[in-house]
């Protein structure tokens, strides 16, 4: 068992803008070297695998620093065609490394643009560096391929939205039931883990409630039993008190502390100071780096 639920090495992500044929080549140059790291490690060609992952890494990082003939050069062997590119490229994220450990109550924070949405999106597996390596529970997520992605999703992780995403045409217990289904969970079961995990956020007796029959507080309630009904690894909440006044905020953040007195791990992504201040440890982002990376000593009790 791993000692870290999430790793983050040396990631970054660049984002293409325009028509910048250069970069465009060598970053599909990229994607095909990932493919071929994909199908040694499938293959259990640990040798062919380890030289891949090399040249993968060397390519990646000429990539990100812009140096794009040398990165598909070393990507391929081959030369690019000198030209003047009409376009821009955009580093949401550069050379993060991270750990999200069993137990943490972490908040992001950062002013917008800094790159706390793209980071959640990495942290979730919602999207694909273009350097660097992600290991979920020890496992490296590198070597697996994209149409795998949404199990382990499903089976490790967990979301909350600002906006809730419930579907109003069902009732709390039918909401919460959802997830499971996606993952297999008979129908009997699916009915009795969704009513414990809503009777874990204080809505026992909401069950058959719809969502327009519900608070705004309620319905983030029903939402976050939705995203610890599978008992994931790791819940992300993205601004998820967004929608709601200080009072309901208090609230939510009551809940966030007592699933995490319990046991389970939260990384929440917030412009809220008053969010923040209840996590044990902040992570502060600016022009896609970490600026700042701090434990709380004695973070407020909602």
């Amino acid at each position: 068992m791993s000692d870290s639920i999430l790793q983050l090495h040396k990631i970054s992500k660049v984002f293409i803008m325009g028509k910048s044929k250069n970069p465009r080549k060598a970053l599909r140059a990229l994607q095909e070297l990932h493919h071929a790291y994909e199908g040694a490690v499938k293959q259990h060609d640990d040798s062919h695998a380890s030289r891949l992952l090399k040249q993968l890494d060397r390519a990646q990082q000429l990539f990100t620093k812009e140096l794009y003939d040398e990165s598909y050069e070393a990507g391929t062997g081959k030369s690019l065609k000198k030209r003047i590119d009409k376009g821009f490229v955009v580093h949401a994220l550069s050379d993060i490394n991270l750990t999200i450990k069993p137990g943490e109550l972490v908040a992001i924070m950062g002013p917008s643009g800094s790159g706390k949405s793209t980071l959640l999106n990495m942290l979730g597996l919602l999207d694909e560096p273009t350097a660097g390596r992600i290991s979920v529970n020890g496992k490296d997520i590198t070597a697996i391929k994209p149409r795998e992605l949404p199990n382990i999703r499903s089976h490790e992780l967990g979301f909350v939205f600002q906006s809730f995403n419930l579907i109003t045409t069902l009732t709390a217990l039918e909401n919460v039931m959802l997830p499971l289904r996606y993952a297999n969970v008979d129908r009997r079961a699916r009915r009795e883990k969704a009513k414990k995990a809503l009777e874990q956020v204080g809505l026992g007796s909401r069950l058959h409630h719809l969502p327009s029959e519900l608070s705004g507080g309620q319905q983030q309630r029903v939402a976050i039993a939705r995203s610890i009904v599978n008992n994931p690894s790791v819940v992300f909440g993205d601004e998820l008190t967004g929608e709601l006044d200080t009072k309901m905020t208090r609230e939510v953040m009551g809940l966030i502390q007592k699933l995490n007195r319990a046991g389970q791990t939260f990384v929440i992504v917030t412009h809220n100071p008053e969010v923040a201040q209840y996590c044990k440890r902040v992570i502060y982002m600016r022009d896609g780096k970490i600026d700042k990376d701090a434990n709380v000593s004695a973070p407020r009790v909602a």
